[in-house]
């Protein structure tokens, strides 16, 4: 049997992510489930049969570990954490492998950290590697390489690391299973009258109101952080899916164009490498712009000129990702031309009244993302 999801375009479906949580793959004890892995696995061999290319994107490393060991989670330690994913990885990857064997499908392992995801290079070499594997028929599950990321490489929940990966394989659907059906008004679990909403096509500051920081006890992530990948997906052309996993063959539902979940419309993509500098990088550092700049960049689709530099932040080299800050708020982000130090000794130079050299721009076009923030996160991009 073969699915099809018909997306606004009216195309066929070639390439899906799916994102399974914790909490989707323990039992009552916390213990990894085999029958879950497995009934997860009977979906995606489906898929797979029916030519569509599929990247797992799992949790439950951690789980998993604390399973094995008979560790109390809530006390644990980060060092504790990260020894207990060590052990729990493997058993994850074992299950899958067990799993994925009976239906004689092979697998990859592929652990990511963001900084993996921010250097271009290696962001370059994972889509290099999936590529073959997908062509192979090798289904990539990829995980958060919990033993080594701590706060400043990490994605922090897989939510996120799904979209990321969405974005890395240009594929046509991000899938985000967990135990919840989907957005809904209010928090289903304490609001009786809370409705799921079906069928998104615009993330607003309303629905950032909607989305709490209620999460399953098993993992990471909550509504808010879901709100936030499927944002990085849409904005990259992806459609994305939240779906409960509990819901009989809830992938071939979603495949075949059913109203299950909430269903977020894809976007007009960002150009070449925008929706990498706009999701995949971290700012080492900020450029504030005056007004004319800020117009400039808005209104005119300009690249940013010294002209219209005020002031920087960081410590920032050439090639690196800055936002771009105007009345102390982000508006974009870009690849700057010149470091930190040598746009401070041309800020001085122009303040002294000394001739300036004809520079090339400090932010090209090409190179920059126009950004609107609600409470800290992007929420909406320019397609310029």
């Amino acid at each position: 049997m073969a699915f099809y999801f018909y997306k606004r375009e009216g195309s066929q479906l070639k390439r899906v992510v799916v994102k399974i949580g914790s909490s989707s793959l323990v039992d009552e004890t916390g213990t990894l489930s085999s029958s879950k892995v497995d009934r997860l696995v009977t979906q995606l061999t489906a898929l797979h049969q029916s030519h569509i290319q599929v990247i797992l994107v799992t949790s439950g490393a951690v789980a998993a570990g604390v399973g094995a060991l008979g560790w109390n989670r809530s006390t644990l330690t980060m060092p504790e954490k990260q020894a207990a994913a060590a052990v729990g990885q493997s058993v994850l990857i074992q299950h899958y492998q067990d799993s994925f064997a009976k239906q004689n499908i092979p697998v990859a392992q592929l652990l990511l950290t963001r900084s993996d995801i921010e250097d271009r290079k290696r962001f370059i070499h994972i889509r290099n590697t999936m590529e073959p594997l997908l062509h192979h028929g090798i289904i990539p599950i990829i995980n958060e390489n919990d033993t080594v990321a701590v706060e400043e490489i990490r994605f922090g929940d897989n939510d996120t690391l799904g979209a990321l990966v969405s974005l890395v394989a240009s594929a046509d659907l991000y899938v985000m299973l967990s135990d919840i059906d989907g957005l809904y008004t209010a928090n289903p679990r304490i609001d009786r009258n809370a409705k799921l909403l079906r069928r998104i096509r615009s993330i607003t500051p309303e629905l950032w109101e909607i989305a709490g920081d209620n999460g399953s006890k098993v993992g990471t992530g909550g509504m808010k952080t879901k709100l936030q990948a499927a944002q990085i997906a849409t904005q990259s052309g992806i459609d994305v899916r939240i779906a409960n996993s509990s819901h009989p063959h809830v992938l071939q539902q979603i495949i075949t164009g059913n109203s299950i979940g909430t269903h977020f419309t894809a976007d007009t993509p960002l150009r070449k490498k925008k929706p990498w500098i706009a999701y995949g990088t971290r700012a080492e550092g900020s450029v504030m712009v005056d007004t004319g700049a800020y117009t400039a960049l808005t209104k005119g689709n300009s690249s940013l000129l010294l002209a219209g530099i005020l002031s920087t932040k960081g410590n920032f080299l050439e090639g690196s990702v800055v936002t771009i800050q105007h009345n102390k708020r982000i508006i974009g982000k870009g690849i700057v031309h010149l470091s930190k130090r040598d746009i401070d000794q041309l800020l001085k130079k122009r303040q002294e009244g000394e001739p300036l050299p004809l520079l090339p721009e400090v932010i090209h076009r090409d190179q920059l993302v126009l950004l609107t923030t609600h409470k800290g996160s992007v929420s909406s991009c320019s397609t310029n």
